[in-house]
C-alpha cells in the first residue's frame, strides 16, 4: 500500500488526550479543524469554505510533547500519513480523515513561541 503524506494547517479543536496501551506504548490524540479560504471574484471579498475536522494521532515522545504543548485554539501545522477511518453499521457507514503525525508544531504565522533555554526546554515567561 502506498502512503499519502499531507501537511495541514488549522486549529486544535479538542484537548489532547493521552492513552497508554498494555504493552506500554503511548499515543496522544487530538482534533484539528481546518477551513479553506478563497477570494470570491463576484463579491470581491474573502469567503470561508467548509470546516473539516481531522483526527491526529501522535505516538511515543511526539505524543508526550503534544500533550504538554497544545491547548484548544492553538494554530498548528501537522505533517504525516493520511488515513481514512471507516466506522458505523452496514448501510450507515461513516468516514473520518485521520493523520498519523510524523511532526507537529505551532503555526507561527499567528503568534510566537518562547525561545528554548540552554537545557532544551522552553524558557519560562518573565
Amino acid at each position: 500500500m502506498n502512503d499519502i503524506y499531507i501537511t495541514l494547517t488549522g486549529n486544535v479543536a479538542a484537548p489532547p488526550r493521552q492513552h497508554t496501551f498494555t504493552d506500554g506504548s503511548r499515543v496522544t490524540s487530538l482534533r484539528v479543524a481546518t477551513r479553506h479560504r478563497f477570494f470570491d471574484k463576484k463579491t470581491q471579498e474573502w469567503s470561508d469554505g467548509e470546516t473539516v475536522f481531522f483526527a491526529v494521532r501522535c505516538w511515543r515522545t511526539l505524543g508526550d510533547n503534544v500533550a504538554q504543548s497544545f491547548q484548544v485554539g492553538h494554530p498548528v501545522v501537522v505533517c504525516g500519513k493520511l488515513r481514512i477511518r471507516e466506522f458505523g453499521p452496514d448501510g450507515d457507514r461513516r468516514f473520518m480523515p485521520e493523520v498519523e503525525a510524523s511532526s507537529i508544531g505551532h503555526d507561527l504565522r499567528w503568534g510566537w513561541a518562547p525561545s528554548p533555554s540552554p537545557n532544551g526546554r522552553a524558557a519560562s515567561a518573565p
